[in-house]
This record gives structure tokens, C-alpha cells and sequence, in this order.
């Protein structure tokens, strides 16, 4: 190895999604890493690479392509998005789908330790391209030229993602409406070192019918003449129907913090959408799948789930059939009701909670809802019903809540996860009581490495 540059060949992606090689040290090449990892590189493929970071920790390094090697992979595409290579998010649009949902599989087969065979195909996105109904761009540029994009791979750089193909096409003009309005108006953007400036983010949610909600994160300094001057120019765009401004003064990229401060600038606080076909109003800051029809399909699956399990074993005497902890706005606890089952609802977020709430009580279905902290709730929550549907964030669930679904008398787990590293881990500790019956994934995120899966598990 030379100036950091050596030729290495790639064996397989990661779960970040980057291409994986382990070069063998020969004589006088000790400094050459035990893995490097490569964005862009695909399996098969040969190329030049110059090392740019190693971790400390451990024998791991990444790299950049000086000169491909060789032929290209026979699962090579080529990529939608003008920004592709330098933005971070979708980071297998150079593979070929269906070969996307193989690596999606074997991720989640490799984190629940299992075989292949074990897990079953991955469901295909309906669609890979203007799939997402909700897009969010960090502020960068200055007040002469702002840019609205997203942070490049292991950098706080921003990279324009004007044009970005996995959006549905209505949030892509929006932005390029907010960038404007927000140039012309001055709209000073945030400086993350210096803390200083007014404009932080712009979040572009749509629902079914293609109406837009426009929510701005801004700090405290911003000047309110300005800030509603470039609401009222975006709110004349004819798909807008509402933009809200969020106050957030932390010093950390978080868009939507608890205590971030909701002023409605013009039109609507939120967006009439269906989630599990029950309608609900979805507003700046709750969680709400991007990918509304494999979310649709999710529900679907987990409905059916539940309905075979309550007749296979009913919930006898218990005040309701199936708890369901990280509810969201609702979409598992609407498809458990809408199939006859009794469920009590425990979500933090308290807009989430009552929009959940409201929407219940509108369409008569039998759900409780409870605005809480999941692990702090564990107190109240029923332990008798006959399912518990656990959807946590990506880190999976906390000891105390492994401990409680382990000494609770549900007969019944159904697991929804987007991180199959932590899933593995908590089947691993519920295997004590629990075994898998089923193991679903589905592709929300087509061109990413995601992926969600729905594992149910029965008390032994």
C-alpha cells in the first residue's frame, strides 16, 4: 500500500449499505486494514480506492474510488438522482432491485442468526421511484443562495438534493418554491458551528391526495416579519395547505425536539391522511410511514396476524385483546380494531396520541389510548391481553421492557422493526419464553439498505 491507495476487490455490502472488502496483508503491508468499506462498490467489482478514515477501535476503514478495475458488476444500474454518490440516503440505486431485496433479506437473516430459508422474501415496493411521501432538507448556503439537501456520508457537508427521485414529485416542487421564497425573503440559514442564523430545516409532507403541509424549523432568532412573509409566498403555491413554523434552539441536529415550540403561519396545522384506512390528521412532527401503500400492506399483515392468533387463543377475561406499545397514529391499533379486537394504545408522543384518540372515537372503534412513556407506563398497561404489538425505534426495546413482556401472561408478541440488528438482539433475550413462528420484511425504502420486518413470536 501506497499514499493510502491499494487495488481491493468487494465481497459483500454492509448494513449501512456501503461494499465490503478484506484485503489479506502481505510482507511490509501491516497497515492495511482488516475490512474496508467503500460506498458505491458493489460485489465482484475491482477498483483503486485511497483510504480516507480508519476507526480507531478496531481494523475498519473507508475508502473512495480513484479507478474502477475491471468489469462492472452484472447487477450494476444506473442511478435516478443527480446527487447520487454524494448524498447519503439512497445508496443502492446503482443496484439492480430485485438483487437489493436479496441483501435485505440476508441482513435480517444474518441478525437473527438464522438461515436464509428461515426468513421469507422481502415485499417488493409497488413502486421504487416518488415512493416517499415525506421529504426533509437541512438549510445550507447563504442568504444570497440557499441550498436545501442532506448531510454527504460522515460529514455535516450539505449536498443540493434538487431533483431527488425518491419523493413524490408535488414535495420536490414545494421545496424548490420554499428555496425560493426563503432566497428572495432573506432568510438567513442556520450555522451549526456557530449556533448563529434563523433557518434550520424545511420538512414537505403530502398526503394521498397530493395536498402539502410546509413545516420550517427556525430558531429563536429569526424575525417574525420575514418568517410570515415566506410563509404567505409558499402558502400561494396551489398544493399547500398549510406552513408551520417549529422554534428549535438546540445546539444537535434534531429537527423536531419535545419542546420545540408549533406556530401555525398559514392555512392548517396538519394533513387529513389514512392510516390502516381510518382517517386522521397527521401534523408537522408525528412519525408517519413514508411509504403509504407498504404501510398499507404492513397493516394488512399484522390485522391478519392477529385475527389467527385471537382465535387460536382468546384472550379470556381480559379487558382487551391486544396491547399495542409505540402506537404512533395508530395504524397497528386501527387494524387490530377494525378485525373486532379490544386494544389499549401507549404512544409518547401526546399529538400522535390524540389524533389517534380522535380518530377512534369518530369511526366508534373499541382502542384506549395512553399518552406515555412506554417504559414508564408498563405500570398501567394491561399484562393479560392476548398480543402485544412492540414497533420501537430503531434501537430496539429497553431490559425492563424485555423483562416485562417475559413475565407478562400475553400469549402473543408481534414485533415491527426497522433495525434488524436490535430486532435480533431482543428476539435473542425473548427466545427464553417465546418462539418465532414468522418472519416477514418489507421494502419501505427502495434504493436504501433498510428494511422492515414483522416477526411474531408465541409464548412456548
Amino acid at each position: 500500500m501506497k499514499d493510502n491507495r491499494l487495488s481491493l476487490q468487494v465481497v459483500e455490502l454492509d448494513a449501512a449499505g456501503y461494499g465490503v472488502a478484506r484485503p489479506e496483508a502481505g510482507a511490509g503491508d501491516e497497515a492495511i486494514p482488516k475490512e474496508i468499506k467503500v460506498l458505491g462498490m458493489l460485489p465482484g467489482e475491482r477498483a483503486e480506492v485511497a483510504i480516507e478514515h480508519r476507526s480507531p477501535h478496531n481494523g475498519t476503514a473507508w475508502a473512495r474510488v480513484i479507478a474502477p478495475q475491471g468489469e462492472p458488476s452484472d447487477d450494476r444500474v444506473t442511478p435516478r438522482c443527480p446527487a447520487f454518490g454524494a448524498c447519503g440516503g439512497c445508496v443502492w440505486q446503482h443496484l439492480a432491485y430485485d438483487e437489493q431485496l436479496v441483501w435485505k433479506r440476508r441482513r435480517v437473516a444474518q441478525a437473527l442468526g438464522v438461515p436464509m430459508n428461515q426468513v421469507a422474501a422481502v415485499r417488493p415496493s409497488p413502486a421504487q421511484w416518488g415512493y416517499r411521501n415525506k421529504a426533509k432538507y437541512v438549510v445550507a448556503g447563504d442568504a444570497q443562495r440557499l441550498v436545501l439537501g442532506a448531510y454527504a456520508p460522515r460529514t455535516h457537508d450539505v449536498i443540493d438534493t434538487a431533483g431527488c427521485a425518491v419523493v413524490a414529485p408535488v414535495l420536490d416542487e414545494v421545496a424548490a418554491w420554499v428555496r425560493g421564497a426563503a432566497t428572495v425573503l432573506g432568510l438567513a440559514p442556520y450555522r451549526e458551528a456557530s449556533g448563529d442564523g434563523e433557518f434550520r430545516y424545511v420538512v414537505v409532507r403530502a398526503n394521498a391526495l397530493g395536498d402539502v403541509l410546509v413545516t420550517l424549523v427556525v430558531t429563536s432568532q429569526v424575525r417574525d416579519e420575514a418568517l410570515r412573509a415566506v410563509a404567505t409566498s409558499i402558502a400561494k403555491h396551489p398544493a399547500v395547505r398549510g406552513v408551520v413554523a417549529l422554534f428549535n434552539d438546540r445546539r444537535n441536529a434534531s429537527i423536531a425536539p419535545p419542546e420545540a415550540r408549533e406556530l401555525v403561519l398559514a392555512g392548517e396545522r396538519s394533513l387529513r391522511d389514512h392510516v390502516a384506512g381510518v382517517e386522521v390528521e397527521v401534523g408537522a412532527s408525528e412519525f408517519f410511514q413514508v411509504n403509504r401503500a407498504q404501510a398499507d400492506a404492513m397493516y394488512g399483515y399484522v390485522a391478519t396476524a392477529l385475527g389467527k392468533m385471537a382465535k387460536a387463543a382468546p384472550a379470556a377475561g381480559a379487558a382487551y385483546d391486544v396491547v399495542d406499545l409505540y402506537a404512533g397514529l395508530g395504524g397497528f391499533s386501527f387494524a387490530a380494531a377494525r378485525v373486532g379486537l379490544r386494544v389499549y394504545a401507549v404512544e409518547v408522543h401526546p399529538g400522535a396520541v390524540a389524533a389517534l384518540a380522535a380518530a377512534a372515537a369518530a369511526n366508534e372503534l373499541p382502542i384506549v389510548a395512553q399518552a406515555a412513556n412506554v417504559d414508564d407506563a408498563m405500570a398501567d398497561v394491561p399484562r393479560d391481553a392476548g398480543a402485544v404489538i412492540v414497533n420501537p425505534p430503531r434501537k430496539g426495546l429497553t431490559p425492563a421492557l424485555v423483562a416485562w413482556l417475559l413475565a407478562s401472561q400475553t400469549r402473543h408478541i408481534v414485533y415491527i422493526s426497522c433495525g434488524p440488528e436490535s430486532l435480533g438482539r431482543d428476539v435473542a433475550a425473548l427466545a427464553a419464553a417465546f418462539e418465532t413462528t414468522s418472519v416477514q420484511p418489507f421494502d419501505l425504502m427502495p434504493g436504501t439498505s433498510q428494511v422492515e420486518t414483522i416477526v411474531c413470536l408465541r409464548r412456548r
